[in-house]
């Protein structure tokens, strides 16, 4: 085997171990963090964020040399799983751009809710819960990092249709359809309370186990029926990329009208 053959077969064999290694390092990266083998700050922010965009690049360069190779170098073959390498990278390297230009676009708030000028207000239980939480469960007057906008206002411009939903249903009957969407959503209950109309829950995302904490509250309205206001918190994170406005659309749609 000549030299440059020997060049090919090393990049070759380089770019198929980056291709299976990658992923791979992803998902410790993820599990590692939603088992509790090492905090958020490391697994996310480090591994993912840090180290991650790097680990692609490295396997984008090495699978397009062997791209390279498998075409210029005799016998010329393994071009396609060269190709097949030179996918990964870059799927993830444009998974990983869509979800910076989404965070570009969206306000930096964590603190989601239906009524921004009264939001429901959080039981002990969460409290309790949140004790290792860096975000606060503040939210009037709060504003964005250093600057003057509050929190509410950038909300409401960015999730004009998260607003109180408004129901025929008595507040009785509500609140149970309400316990019953907390649980088919596999929420974990944390306080309900029908004489109050208050519901709370924590859910976890699949891959880090980042927990947000939710609040219902159930009131009877003033014109007959009854009116919803729900709240979703990030426990750690200035900006959860939408992720509690979906939560909030995701509930409304299940619990229906």
């Amino acid at each position: 085997m000549d030299k440059l053959a020997k060049i090919k077969s090393y990049f070759m064999k380089a770019a198929i171990g980056l291709t299976v290694f990658t992923p791979v390092f992803f998902v410790i990266a993820a599990l590692g963090t939603k088992m509790g083998l090492w905090g958020w700050k490391f697994g996310f922010g480090k591994l993912t964020v840090g180290y991650g965009p790097k680990l692609m690049m490295l396997a984008f360069g090495v699978a397009l040399i062997a791209l390279i190779l498998a075409f210029v170098v005799k016998p010329r073959k393994d071009w396609l799983v060269a190709l097949l390498c030179l996918a990964v990278p870059v799927v993830g390297m444009g998974f990983g751009k869509s979800i910076k230009a989404k965070a570009r676009n969206l306000p930096f708030i964590h603190d989601i809710t239906t009524d921004t000028q009264t939001p429901p207000t959080f039981t002990q239980a969460i409290i309790d819960r949140r004790v290792q939480c860096s975000n606060s469960l503040d939210y009037v007057g709060v504003t964005i990092g250093n600057s003057d906008k509050l929190v509410s206002a950038a909300q409401v411009k960015a999730y004009p249709d998260v607003r109180t939903l408004v129901f025929s249903d008595e507040a009785a009957d509500l609140y149970k359809r309400a316990l019953s969407t907390v649980n088919a959503m596999g929420w974990k209950l944390a306080f309900s309370s029908e004489d109050t109309g208050i519901i709370e829950a924590t859910d976890s995302s699949f891959w880090f186990g980042f927990k947000d904490d939710v609040i219902i509250r159930i009131r009877p309205s003033e014109g007959g029926g009854s009116i919803l206001d729900i709240r979703s918190v990030s426990c750690v994170g200035g900006s959860d990329i939408g992720a509690n406005a979906n939560r909030i659309r995701k509930f409304r749609d299940k619990l229906g009208n």
